[in-house]
Formats: C-alpha cells, structure tokens, sequence
C-alpha cells in the first residue's frame, strides 16, 4: 500500500530590495524590462512587416528599427506615459506598493524617493487604478513614429 504523501506548494520566494536594485539599477534597464515584457517575441515593424533588430536611443525611451529607423515607444499608453519621472521612480514605487500589505501612502512615497507629494500621489493614483482594473500594468498597444 502507498501513503498519500502531501504536496507542498513551494512558497513564495522573497524579492528583497537588494536584489530589485540589481535588476533595476537604472532606467535603461527598466527600460529594457518593459520592452522585454511588451515585446516577448521582439518587436514588430510596421514599416518592414516583420519581427526586426531593434537598438536602444539613448536620448528618448524608445527604440529603433536596424533596417528602416522606424522608432517604438515601449511606454506608449501605460502609465509612465509621457512621465517626466525616471523610470527606476516608478518600478521602485511599484515594488513599495507590492511590498506592503496595508498600501502605502504619496506622503511615504514622496519621502522615499524624493519627487513632490504631487507627482508622488499621481504615481499612486495611477498605479492603484490599474492594479483595481485587474488588467495589466504594463500592457497596451505601443506608440511607434514614422
């Protein structure tokens, strides 16, 4: 006869803060993140009509097509939209707001990571209505330029 043994779940591995600053030491990182999860497969052209190389610009958070030029916005219509705030900002005050487990407030997020109570509440506000919504935080169709 054969006991039934338990299974157990393996329980969920800790993130510590060390460890998001080694993932997300800059916003070229983020920024590769973020085009890394929209674009699992790579990015598609427009202009060529296929999967193609893409390289980083320095200057903007975008991307561009090795073949034709053709530039993506991986934060095209998410919530770091047309934020003047760094990317590294943002992913920190995700992580804080996964963190805790009653919430965290602008007042808090604002003293840790230095911007105004305004832009630290925009962020809050921002991030709870998507995390509300159910849908994905980084999701949405992407802005490309001619």
């Amino acid at each position: 006869m054969t006991k039934n043994k338990k299974q157990h779940k393996s329980p969920i591995q800790k993130y510590t803060v060390k460890q998001f600053m080694q993932d997300f030491h800059d916003d070229d990182a983020c920024l590769e993140w973020l085009k890394d999860y929209r674009y699992p497969n790579g990015i598609f052209c427009k202009n060529c009509q296929k999967v193609t190389p893409h390289y980083s610009i320095k200057s903007r958070r975008s991307y561009s097509c090795q073949s034709c030029g053709n530039h993506v916005h991986p934060t095209a219509n998410t919530i770091f939209h047309k934020s003047t705030t760094a990317l590294t900002t943002w992913f920190y005050t995700i992580y804080l707001m996964a963190q805790t487990r009653g919430g965290i407030s602008a007042k808090q997020v604002q003293r840790e990571t230095g911007v105004t109570y305004k832009t630290a509440w925009r962020m809050c506000n921002l991030i709870r209505l998507k995390l509300d919504e159910k849908s994905d935080l980084f999701g949405g169709e992407a802005e490309v330029d001619d």
